[in-house]
């Protein structure tokens, strides 16, 4: 089989929009699910004491870098309204964007810290936790900073929401960490 430039090009923009797809798909099963199981984990809206989906959004952002952060972005839009009881657009976008751009960031931040680079091959166990820890720290300081400015959250419990979002992602990503190793586990042990 001979490869033709253009016919590889023509076909190149698929693996961005299957992560794309597949990312903002895993995002709303996860936070669907999340919701549906564990609503007692609710501190204030957007803010959950464990977030099981972040984790699901940390793994597919580690795997499919920017197209899963937009993937994540776009199935925000389908979340926020209900989640925050608003139909305001500028507010949907904005938290949105946040939901998929800001944990990329804090992943991106978290990398060169650690000393891994964006392609994971120096990634070890015990870097995954420090690099979670960041990835749930920046993240909940944005999404804060974007609550607060939407007016959505009072800047008095800035400290306790930020601190409440953190230790939910972190608990949530630890946990999703741990259930996706122990499927992955499970897959590769021979049927009896």
């Amino acid at each position: 089989m001979i490869w033709r430039g253009r016919d590889v090009l023509k076909d190149i923009w698929k693996i961005p929009a299957i992560i794309v797809v597949c990312s903002a798909l895993a995002w709303i099963g996860a936070y669907m699910i999340h919701n549906r199981f564990l609503p007692f984990f609710s501190h204030s809206p957007g803010i959950d004491l464990v977030f099981i989906p972040s984790g699901v959004r940390l793994i597919a952002i580690m795997i499919g870098g920017i197209w899963a952060a937009v993937g994540v972005s776009l199935g925000s839009l389908f979340l926020t309204g209900p989640e925050f009881h608003t139909m305001q657009a500028g507010t949907i976008l904005a938290i949105a964007a946040c939901s998929g751009f800001g944990p990329y960031l804090a992943l991106r931040v978290s990398l060169r810290a650690t000393g891994v680079e964006p392609g994971l091959k120096q990634l070890s166990p015990g870097l995954l936790p420090v690099i979670s820890l960041g990835v749930a720290v920046g993240s909940s300081l944005q999404h804060n900073l974007v609550f607060g400015l939407l007016g959505l959250e009072q800047w008095s419990g800035f400290a306790d929401n930020v601190l409440a979002m953190a230790i939910g992602d972190f608990l949530g990503i630890l946990l999703a960490v741990v259930i996706a190793f122990l499927i992955l586990r499970r897959s590769r042990k021979p049927l009896a």
